[in-house]
């Protein structure tokens, strides 16, 4: 667990007196101190570090021979320090069967690449802008991609929505374009 001082002499706060609004004075030096933390504080989140070992007789990760193992993979039965346990489907795995289920497509949570239909229909939507033909494929192929594909998991960086609208209008364009050449065309004076 972290720990948290005071700002003028540095003694420990105890957890007890965190978030609280009042504050608490500090035993050692009378100072009025307000700490405010999350919870997620006290939370063991998974790749903590690992425990050293405290006898000869204690199982030592297959990893890090020198920490102290807290659990076994689930696949192979190796001990595992915290740092190398990998949580993922409700199992535990040591980074080498992580590795060999991601690249035999056995672990269906791990998300190795996602295709970005965003960029997808940006591309859709603007290339063809330059040649007439490609834009009448190309324009209803991208509002397609654009309608159903909104709400697909988009990339795994958090981005907005921007390339979708910009295909849309760019696509949207497009084919007022083609409309307005095509009318053009058929309603041009015809020499006599």
């Amino acid at each position: 667990m972290a720990t948290l001082c005071c700002a003028e002499c540095s003694w420990p706060v105890p957890p007890e007196s965190w978030n609280r609004d009042e504050g608490v004075r500090c035993p050692v030096c009378g100072e009025k101190i307000q700490t405010f933390v999350f919870p997620a504080i006290a939370v063991r989140r998974a790749g903590a570090e690992p425990q050293p070992l405290a006898a000869d007789t204690e199982a030592s990760c297959f990893y890090h021979p020198a920490s102290r193992a807290v659990v076994p993979c689930d696949e192979c039965g190796r001990f595992l320090c915290s740092l190398c346990e990998i949580e993922i489907d409700s199992r535990r795995l040591c980074p080498a069967c992580f590795e060999a289920g991601v690249a035999a497509n056995k672990l269906a949570a791990a998300e190795t690449s996602r295709t970005m239909y965003d960029s997808i229909a940006l591309a859709l939507a603007t290339l063809p802008m330059l040649l007439f033909w490609p834009a009448i494929i190309g324009g209803p192929a991208a509002l397609w991609i654009v309608v159903r594909r909104w709400r697909a998991p988009g990339s795994l960086v958090p981005r907005t929505r921007i390339r979708y609208y910009l295909a849309t209008l760019f696509a949207l364009g497009e084919l007022a374009f083609v409309v307005v050449l095509i009318w053009a065309i058929v309603h041009a004076p015809r020499p006599r």
